[in-house]
């Protein structure tokens, strides 16, 4: 049984997928934020200009750029391990409104591993510009496709949370205040 509650519970789920570094492990969990994605972003503009009809093919066209960007936005929840050769996401199925260890699941068929050489930028801000405790995180693959995610800083139930954020944070947040 995977146990996303503790770090070594943590490390033993990216260990099965050979995402464990011996030097550095930077694990924490994520929402996946759909308000950005291609397919939420296809659907608002079909529907402003076409109504029903091109709400729908605005999400399908988006929908087709997500999958070919990853297969990430067919869940809610990621938990993140970003090593020294690049980062690794696991995709956690199951339900709720927060990350709950207990409802949350690993699915090991939609890990994503994208080394550094696959990325053109990780930016992260303070989410809306003000709240520090929740960040925006936008990953930009080579291509110029791009991943969106919010987490928060501390995760009651995720006690490794603070310490994975903490150092992510001071090594990809440019400026504290943006």
């Amino acid at each position: 049984m995977d146990d996303l509650s503790t770090y070594q519970g943590a490390i033993e789920i990216f260990r099965k997928v050979n995402c464990v570094s011996e030097r550095e492990n930077c694990i924490f969990g994520a929402i996946v934020d759909f308000s950005k994605s291609d397919e939420f972003t296809g659907s608002m503009i079909g529907n402003g200009a076409l109504g029903p009809v091109g709400y729908v093919v605005g999400g399908a066209i988006g929908r087709e750029r997500d999958l070919r960007t990853s297969r990430i936005y067919d869940f809610l929840f990621v938990l993140f391990d970003f090593t020294e050769t690049g980062v690794g996401i696991m995709p956690l199925s199951g339900g709720g409104l927060k990350i709950n260890p207990e409802k949350l699941t690993p699915c090991y068929d939609g890990f994503v591993y994208y080394y550094y050489q696959e990325l053109s930028d990780i930016k992260v801000k303070n989410y809306y510009g003000i709240r520090k405790s929740v960040k925006s995180i936008t990953i930009t693959l080579i291509d110029g496709k791009k991943l969106h995610f919010t987490a928060n800083m501390s995760e009651n139930r995720l006690p490794y949370q603070i310490n994975g954020m903490s150092r992510f944070v001071e090594r990809y947040q440019k400026n504290c205040f943006l």
